[in-house]
């Protein structure tokens, strides 16, 4: 497979698990429980750094990728 369409695929599934992320946290806020809704939030807080500033990144695996 070449690398552009690898990245475009990454990109792609990357954008699909925030859009699933989001709608966890949605669906927590929709229950009208404020704890369950701070969780929420806190959990694409907590995934979202870790993909940005981990050890391995969403960029870093760009990059990897591009060559």
């Amino acid at each position: 497979m070449k690398r552009n369409s690898v990245l475009k695929k990454f990109d792609k599934e990357v954008e699909n698990l925030f859009d699933t992320l989001y709608k966890i946290k949605d669906l927590l806020e929709e229950t009208n429980d404020y704890e369950l809704s701070e969780l929420g939030s806190g959990l694409l807080d907590q995934v979202t750094e870790g993909l940005q500033e981990g050890d391995i990144t969403v960029e870093s695996i760009r990059e990897q990728i591009r060559g």
